[in-house]
């Protein structure tokens, strides 16, 4: 008994000393390590994308398949059903890609331009303003004249920094061939997984069956079973609810008579699909397209975007995204700032769903340890 005590000590000891190294390792050649996974993601780029796609697509396929014909005996139909699902999920896919490009991509567009084009006039303006009562906010005029930019420089540091944040410094020219590449060898190897998903998951719990200990594997399927759950119910509410979400914009901003109805909804309706935030930063730019128009409407906007989102977060969000998320509105934006900060865009979109199946984890771990 004392030698099987020792031979366990041992291994412990022995792990810890190749943990202890490993780690020292990787803090010593911490550039090198980065440089070694940077190369590895751009070599399993596509694979990973293929891995995305079919997943995004199996929510789709899953739904597809539930309504052709599902109880039918007729053996076309059920040799066709993959199939068909799949291509449904596909065209699916490319007529949201389509209305992406040809209706909201060019209202943000059109938004961006005219931020561009009004922005200068309205901060002349603002300037001139600040210079007028100048003796009621002294300490707005210092931080102004410190600040010692004009609208142009202005809107050209606030582009790139949102650039740095959310795109990265990469140069979208330079890599905008290879990033089709990819995307399109992405959907060829997400189809083929698609069509042998099955045996690709009875393949893999055999892998695990055969290396993993059954009370780690049973924690590996629970973490796989929550990580599940949490994205699919999170791409398909967040999606459903920047839509519904855009359109009562659209809708209210026609009725009331805004300037930019179309533009304005567009662009909430896209950046609703950050949590959170999404939809201020969309109202931002709405209330900044109207000032240039009219400042009295500009707050009216203010009071209509407050009333709107009142009402989708307390009546529409519930419904529709639900408990997707299941974490404090701090780490929902907290995860959004590291994850635009470490991927870009995809980090911004994925950072809340990895961190929510992180927290939900956390939790069952903690709630099982106090029990």
């Amino acid at each position: 008994m004392n030698k099987r005590a020792d031979d366990t000590q041992s291994q412990i000891i022995f792990k810890a000393i190749i943990l202890l190294g490993v780690t020292l390792l990787i803090v010593l050649n911490f550039s090198g390590v980065v440089n070694i996974f940077k190369y590895l993601y751009g070599l399993f780029l596509p694979l990973l994308l293929g891995v995305g796609v079919a997943y995004v697509l199996n929510i789709l396929v899953i739904g597809y398949e539930k309504i052709y014909f599902p109880d039918s005996n007729n053996r076309i139909i059920n040799n066709t059903r993959r199939g068909m699902a799949i291509l449904l999920s596909i065209l699916t896919i490319f007529l949201i890609l389509f209305l992406l490009l040809r209706v909201i991509i060019p209202q943000v567009i059109e938004s961006a331009g005219l931020l561009i084009t009004g922005f200068p006039v309205v901060y002349d303006k603002l300037l001139v303003w600040i210079d007028q009562y100048a003796d009621i906010f002294p300490g707005l005029q210092q931080q102004v004249e410190q600040l010692d930019m004009d609208a142009q420089t202005l809107i050209k540091r606030g582009f790139e920094l949102l650039g740095n944040w959310a795109f990265g410094t990469v140069s979208l020219l330079s890599s905008a061939v290879a990033k089709i590449v990819n995307f399109f060898l992405g959907i060829i190897f997400g189809i083929y997984i698609l069509f042998g998903k099955e045996r690709i998951m009875n393949s893999f719990a055999r892998l695990f069956s055969a290396f993993i200990r059954p009370g780690r594997l049973e924690k590996l399927y629970d973490g796989l079973k929550t990580a599940d759950q949490v994205f699919s119910d999170y791409i398909v509410g967040q999606f459903k609810e920047a839509v519904i979400l855009g359109v009562l914009c659209t809708v209210g901003l026609l009725i009331f008579g805004f300037p930019y109805a179309v533009t304005i909804g567009s662009v909430v309706g896209l950046t609703a699909l950050i949590p959170l935030v999404g939809a201020y930063i969309g109202a931002a730019v709405g209330f900044l397209l109207i000032v240039m128009v009219d400042p009295l409407q500009a707050l009216a906007f203010i009071v209509f975007i407050v009333i709107l989102q009142q009402f989708e977060g307390n009546l529409i969000y519930p419904r529709v995204v639900g408990d997707s998320i299941g974490m404090p509105g701090i780490w929902v934006l907290a995860s959004i700032i590291i994850g635009g900060g470490l991927m870009g865009i995809t980090g911004v979109l994925l950072g809340v769903p990895v961190a929510a199946t992180i927290y939900k984890l956390l939790a069952k771990s903690v709630n099982k340890r106090n029990k």
